[in-house]
Order: structure tokens, then C-alpha cells, then sequence
């Protein structure tokens, strides 16, 4: 079985009956299902011509979605972080209480992006018909709450604002935007100027973008800015700043790390983020560059064929991952979101590989 099978293989053996994506089936804090990971992993089943798969986990974020729109319907009408939906669920469509950071954003940006994704590739007006009113739910939340300090994708940094995070509420407005009339499209255009603005005026330091509107650090989660959510074009040269201080700073030998003082199991080199910068690679015609990621990746496969969250072969910090290992056990592995960005990957390699040729 060649590596792409093995990780479309490893992602529906791991979807459970309710259409939710499990985060990783081995690691009992990620037996969840959250928006964001879910979302990338209904992408790269789309790309993977695993329509069925793909649309069930559409259904099941709708419908845990209409489980709560009365509360987000309280922070339409009231702004609030007491008020903001959870990152999380369990399979069954209910909330987890956790011990780090439950109130985000960004999954439901990333849930309406793929959610267009999804229904363009497919053509499924029905599927869009039916969807419609928890999209429109989600798209009058995302405008009225995106500038709330929230966690980030990282589950970190409740009380800040993070670029990542908007990049994600952008990415899924802009492509929702065309299922609604001119009035309220207008709406839409005239917040997605806000958001670039409000990162441009708050997150940038010394040209390239932050980690946060209070942290000076560059975040791996920052190539979102490009590929998929496109705030940015990949020639602006805030952008490039940015992915420059990406590879400086958090690539070393073959991996890509979260962010430069991370101690979570040491601070490894995660999978899902080396993929995501041979993304980018791929995506500005750096396509050796992109061949070598993909390589890394695909040898970081284990013995029984899965993706870890992240490896130890390089940490930031050392000194911190025996604590870990006592606290969680070894880390995650299988993690979903690390074979749908290996997916993802290799699909955008290809598709990069059939324009050079033409």
C-alpha cells in the first residue's frame, strides 16, 4: 500500500458512525472531535474522491452547531467570550470541558471554507440548501466576534488576537460570501477589510507578521495567511518576511516547529506544519523544496503505518518533554490531521507538477 492509501486508509478507518472525525483514536485527550482538525480532514478526503466521508462530517458539525445556536445567537446579539461556542465536541455533538483553551474561532472560519469547498467540488445544491441556515448562524457569529481575544489554534493565549485565527475567519467569509445577496455581501466585504487592517496595523512587527497582537515571535500556523485562507498573496513582502522567518527560525533539519519557546512534549517538529510549508513551496512554484518536505513527511510514517502529531529528533526544549510523558504518555499518534495535511500536500505537489508542464 503506497503512503498516500495508507493515509486515506488511517482517516476513514478513524470516522466515527456520527460523521465526526476523531483527533487521534490512541491519545485519550484527543478523542474528540474539533472543528478545524475535522474540517482539514474533510478537505483532504475531497481531495481524495471521498465525497461520503467528506459530507457526513459537514452534517455532523451542523448539526452539534444547531445543538448551540442559542448561544451563538447570544453572542451575535452580545459579543462575549462568556458566549463563544466551543472548539471541541465529542463524537455525540457535545461540549468538553477541558483544561486548556476551549473558546476559539477558528474552526468555524475553517468550517465554512471547507464547507464551500466542499459543495463547489461536488456541485451538491441540495446539500447547500440544507446547510444554509446554520452558515448563515456561523457567518453572522464569525462577524460579530472575530476581533474577540480568543485562543489560538494551539488551544494558548486566551486573552490575545491572533492572526491565524483571523486568517481562518477570512478564509471562510470570503468563500461563503457568494451564497448570499448583494446587501449582505457588502457586510461581509467591508469586515474582511477590517481584519487584514486590523493584522496589519497590530500584528506586524519589523515587516512580517506575529505570532499575536502581543507576542513578537513568528508562528508556523502563520502560512495560513497564504495557502488556504489567501488574506495575504505570497509576493506581498510583509508575507515573504514572514516565511522567511518561518524557515530561519522553525525549520531545522527536515521539520517545521510550532513557535520558537514551545515546551508541549519538548517542542518537536510537527507533521502537519512541515506539510503546510511544502504547501506554500508548492504553491509558489518551489518545487524541490516542497519534494523535500513531502519526504521528510512520508519517512516520519511508523512501523504500523501511522502519523504522529510531532517528533523528537530535534526539540526546543528538552527539558521539558519527560514531563510531559509523565503527565499525557508518549504523544499523539495516530493524529488525523497529520495524514489529511500529508493528503493535502501531495495534492497540491501534483497539481504544481501538471502546470510546470503545461
Amino acid at each position: 500500500m503506497n503512503r498516500f492509501e495508507q493515509s486515506k486508509k488511517v482517516i476513514l478507518s478513524h470516522q466515527d458512525v456520527s460523521g465526526a472525525f476523531i483527533a487521534s483514536p490512541t491519545f485519550d485527550h484527543y478523542k474528540y472531535g474539533w472543528l478545524r482538525d475535522g474540517t482539514f480532514t474533510a478537505y483532504s478526503m475531497d481531495l481524495a474522491g471521498e465525497q461520503h466521508s467528506a459530507e457526513r462530517f459537514y452534517r455532523w458539525a451542523a448539526r452539534t452547531i444547531e445543538q448551540y445556536r442559542t448561544k451563538a445567537e447570544q453572542a451575535i446579539q452580545i459579543p462575549s467570550r462568556d458566549h463563544l461556542l466551543h472548539a471541541r465536541y465529542t463524537v455525540d455533538g457535545y461540549e468538553v470541558e477541558g483544561e486548556w483553551g476551549t473558546y476559539q474561532l477558528d474552526g468555524y472560519g475553517t468550517w465554512l471554507w471547507g464547507l464551500n469547498q466542499h459543495i463547489s467540488k461536488w456541485q451538491n445544491e441540495t446539500m447547500k440548501n440544507e446547510l444554509f441556515p446554520t452558515a448563515n448562524l456561523i457567518t453572522d457569529y464569525l462577524l460579530n466576534t472575530w476581533s474577540l481575544p480568543n485562543f489560538d489554534c494551539w488551544e494558548e493565549n486566551g486573552e490575545m488576537v491572533h492572526p491565524s485565527t483571523i486568517a481562518a475567519v477570512y478564509g471562510g467569509l470570503q468563500a461563503i460570501k457568494y451564497w448570499f445577496d448583494d446587501q449582505r455581501k457588502q457586510r461581509i466585504e467591508k469586515e474582511l477589510r477590517r481584519m487584514k487592517n486590523y493584522v496589519l496595523e497590530h500584528c506586524v512587527k519589523n515587516n512580517a507578521i506575529c505570532k499575536s497582537n502581543q507576542i513578537d515571535q513568528p508562528d508556523a500556523s502563520l502560512l495560513w495567511l497564504h495557502f488556504p485562507f489567501q488574506m495575504f498573496d505570497p509576493q506581498d513582502p510583509i508575507f515573504q518576511q514572514t516565511v522567511t522567518n518561518i524557515e530561519s527560525q522553525l525549520l531545522t533539519v527536515g521539520g517545521v516547529h510550532r513557535y520558537p519557546k514551545d515546551v508541549y512534549y519538548g517542542g518537536g517538529q510537527w507533521i502537519l506544519l512541515t506539510a503546510w510549508l511544502g504547501c506554500h513551496y508548492a504553491e509558489t512554484r518551489q518545487l524541490q523544496k516542497a519534494k523535500e518536505l513531502l519526504k521528510w513527511v512520508e519517512a516520519q510514517f511508523t512501523d504500523e503505518g501511522y502519523l504522529p502529531e510531532q517528533v523528537t529528533y530535534h526539540l526546543l526544549a528538552p527539558d521539558h518533554y519527560a514531563e510531559w510523558i509523565k503527565k499525557w504518555g508518549s504523544p499523539a499518534c495516530p493524529l488525523l490531521w497529520s495524514h489529511a495535511m500529508h493528503i493535502i500536500l501531495l495534492e497540491r505537489l501534483e497539481k504544481a507538477k501538471k502546470k510546470e508542464e503545461q
